[in-house]
């Protein structure tokens, strides 16, 4: 079904049925207002010679009737007899064939049949009754040979096969700079690298192309840029956080374990923060991570045992065992967090965990039972930085990077991260990811 979606599929078919359309237009035109009325004068001139004659054989004396026949084989090719011979009616439906049997019986005001003889088909016999002669006159079948329907529709197939053909031609060497942009430009909705577009075909095709190259160029100039600017800034600020750290160990605890404790958290906090902008800036340019089949099953159980440590109410479901040739890091690092705005967000209660898959996906659910996301924030919560709770306080809400980072690594695996939510019952996070 996308094939015939496709710019390609659509221009090619659009060409060929309006030349077919008019190749039968001007075929029906050509057969009803030219082929056919010469078919029936041909046929009305073949039969009045054919009665003229028959009616001139019956007049002339039994000595003059072989010369005449002689002459009427030799100038008309044409055989005229009154001995019986032994005959079969023609059945071919051929249109001139039906034009002659049409002009006879309009000349002679009785129903007239064609024959042929049994032992062959290279003459057609019309009886013609004359006085009180039953005269039988033949001529040779390639008169009638023509079929002019046959030939039309052989003509159509032609030109079916050539229009396809040429407009196919046509059509991919239009739109195949058009498909190279349209790769380009999906890759790069995708956050991955693109080499530029060689600038070829039309004018107005390499004014695209060389568009498209600058515009590539700008935005992989800018991330550069926005990386570099965040890793710069994280150095930065890293050092003398190391450094507070550092004076932190050499403070006495027993002076003021509180407000050290404090400036601790504090400091791990901004640490932490820190951590995820990285993440979630280079986590395109880390796509490239080496896949490996795992056990989805047994990942998944590996990392609910570790949150059970400090949250007993996790229960992981599996309703089949699942084996995916996938990026271990990317799926550990969603898992996680996912987890952890469930256990955040949830209210301390029951997290359930759910896996299913069959030959088509995997569906990997965690469910929680806090008071939901409103439908009116359902796309705003996977943007950096947003965050439902708008004081900004670390204790009661993440920094608002956790699902952005889900997001982006969905994005970059082809993946896919649903949310059904209830205001009464909770979340519902689902990942999705396709095996095909």
């Amino acid at each position: 079904m996308k094939y015939f979606n496709s710019l390609y599929a659509r221009t090619s078919l659009t060409i060929f049925i309006a030349l077919f359309i008019f190749m039968a237009f001007s075929s029906i035109v050509v057969f009803q207002y030219i082929m056919r009325p010469i078919a029936q004068q041909a046929a009305a001139d073949l039969a009045a010679l054919m009665v003229l004659s028959s009616q001139t054989w019956v007049e002339l004396s039994a000595d003059a009737r072989p010369r005449f026949e002689e002459e009427l084989k030799g100038y008309h090719n044409l055989l005229i007899t009154t001995k019986h011979k032994k005959l079969i009616p023609f059945e071919h439906n051929r249109p001139f064939s039906n034009f002659l049997k049409k002009a006879l019986e309009k000349r002679l005001d009785k129903p007239i049949k064609l024959y042929h003889e049994t032992t062959s088909e290279k003459m057609i016999w019309a009886k013609i009754p004359i006085s009180d002669y039953v005269i039988q006159i033949g001529f040779p079948y390639n008169h009638i040979g023509a079929n002019p329907p046959k030939v039309i529709f052989i003509l159509l197939v032609a030109a079916a096969i050539l229009i396809f053909l040429t407009s196919s031609f046509l059509v991919s060497r239009l739109i195949k700079p058009l498909e190279k942009l349209s790769q380009a430009s999906l890759q790069m909705g995708h956050g991955k690298q693109v080499e530029p577009i060689e600038e070829t075909g039309a004018q107005e095709f390499i004014q695209l192309t060389h568009s498209f190259n600058q515009m590539n160029q700008r935005v992989q100039q800018l991330l550069d840029n926005r990386n570099t600017l965040l890793a710069g800034i994280s150095h930065d600020l890293r050092t003398p956080i190391s450094r507070i750290h550092l004076a932190l160990e050499l403070i006495s605890e027993t002076k003021d374990k509180e407000l050290i404790d404090g400036i601790r958290y504090d400091l791990g906090e901004i640490n932490r923060l820190i951590s995820q902008t990285l993440e979630l800036a280079h986590s395109k340019e880390q796509a490239l991570n080496k896949l490996e089949m795992i056990n989805i099953n047994e990942l998944i159980s590996s990392e609910v045992e570790k949150y059970q440590q400090t949250f007993k109410q996790i229960e992981f479901t599996s309703l089949s065992e699942c084996n995916a040739l996938i990026s271990r890091t990317a799926l550990q690092r969603i898992l996680q967090n996912l987890i952890e705005n469930a256990i955040r967000y949830g209210h301390n209660l029951p997290i359930k965990i759910t896996l299913n898959s069959d030959k088509k996906m995997i569906k990997l659910c965690i469910i929680d039972q806090g008071p939901g996301i409103p439908d009116s924030f359902k796309q705003q919560i996977f943007q950096p930085f947003f965050r439902l709770e708008s004081s900004r306080n670390s204790k009661t809400g993440g920094s608002g990077l956790g699902l952005a980072i889900v997001s982006q690594l969905c994005e970059t695996y082809n993946w896919t991260i649903q949310l059904d939510t209830n205001n009464n019952t909770g979340s519902q996070f689902c990942l999705i990811i396709s095996k095909q």
